[in-house]
């Protein structure tokens, strides 16, 4: 029985033209998938400044910050 490779995301991709600097504090941001259980879900770029958490969709709005 075949068995299908897992989809490939943004992240993935290597260039310059695949990250981005937070509107907050400057850092570098990662592509992440988010699950909310109030709000909507889905891949956003989240700061990797565990103080900052700031979220930002695909197409560029601030989402806020991730409640952890």
């Amino acid at each position: 029985m075949a068995t299908k490779k897992p989809a490939k995301i943004a992240s993935q991709k290597k260039g310059k033209a695949w990250k981005r600097s937070c509107p907050s504090c400057e850092n570098e941001m990662d592509m992440a998938r988010v699950l909310r259980a109030n709000g909507p879900s889905g891949m956003y770029w989240l700061c990797q400044n565990n103080s900052c958490n700031t979220l930002v969709t695909t197409a560029g709005a601030v989402a806020g910050t991730l409640d952890i």
